[in-house]
């Protein structure tokens, strides 16, 4: 085999090892790049659900108060009603009580 040939093909061998090498820095470059676009969709995706969630959170308690104050509301409506009642029975109740010390 000539000099010239050997060398041509050194110099294939040594082209092709170089374009190994690059294809692995590549690779290794898409890998790094595809692991940090995943990690900040995945940071992105946490946050949207932390802000999510405070959302519902805060929509529960102002529907929580706006229920307390309808219980609270209606109870005092119904405390109106029983002193109403108790209020139309106490006349009664005094003759019933007065009837009976009477007849002692």
């Amino acid at each position: 085999m000539s000099l010239e040939a050997i060398t041509k093909i050194r110099a294939v061998e040594d082209g092709v090892e170089q374009s190994k090498a690059d294809a692995k820095a590549q690779a290794a470059k898409l890998i790094a790049d595809a692991e940090r676009e995943g990690r900040a969709l995945l940071h992105a995706g946490r946050e949207k659900a932390a802000a999510a969630s405070a959302k519902a959170l805060q929509e529960a308690d102002g529907k929580a108060a706006k229920r307390r104050e309808e219980i609270l509301a209606q109870s005092v409506e119904d405390c109106k009603k029983l002193k109403a009642n108790a209020g139309a029975r106490m006349d009664k109740a005094v003759q019933a009580i007065l009837g009976r010390v009477v007849e002692t």
